[in-house]
């Protein structure tokens, strides 16, 4: 087997791991984002610039018993519960029997026509990844699925195909090549 057929197999091997990696990683992120949803996407540019459109935020949680104005805060939308919103806590009322907060995105002109209960507050934010969220929002749709998972997954496969058909014809090769090589001679 010559060495440039060995360097050639091998990085066709190596491309074909790497290429199964990424289509089961990103098979991966897709799962686990459907079922457990780490990673909360950005719907508005409310709280512009530190929070944008298309941005993909991971939660944590918070003392609420801490929050203090200025604070950015997780709460879920009051008009529509399946939708969380980050803003920064503007003003606290505390005459009731629990503390209210009165919110407001940073990019906004005026505050937020709700008051937040404690009860409300979800969390805050641990990390913010720049653009993820449409990087995520691609990778769950059909499109993306195919060209980000099923399509890696199938190139390592016709490259695994491709190394066993070098392998079985660069075989024959040598094995007919060396069939012919003429008997050495006697003197």
């Amino acid at each position: 087997m010559s060495n440039a057929f060995r360097v050639v197999k091998s990085l066709t091997r190596s491309l074909a791991y790497v290429l199964l990696v990424i289509s089961l990683s990103l098979a991966m992120l897709v799962i686990v984002q459907r079922e457990f949803t780490p990673f909360q996407t950005v719907l508005s540019d409310s709280m512009a610039p530190k929070y944008r459109t298309g941005d993909a935020v991971v939660l944590k949680e918070i003392d609420v018993s801490g929050i203090a104005v200025g604070d950015v805060i997780v709460f879920r939308d009051p008009e529509d519960k399946s939708q969380f919103v980050i803003h920064r806590v503007a003003a606290i009322d505390a005459s009731g029997p629990s503390p209210m907060f009165l919110t407001k995105g940073d990019s906004n002109p005026v505050a937020d026509d709700w008051k937040i209960a404690t009860g409300e507050v979800v969390g805050g934010v641990m990390v913010n990844l720049h653009g993820f969220g449409d990087f995520l929002e691609y990778a769950s749709s059909s499109h993306g699925y195919v060209s980000l998972v099923l399509a890696p997954a199938i190139a390592a496969l016709a490259l695994v195909f491709v190394l066993a058909l070098g392998d079985k014809l660069f075989g024959r090769l040598t094995r007919s090549s060396s069939r012919f090589t003429p008997a050495p001679t006697g003197t």
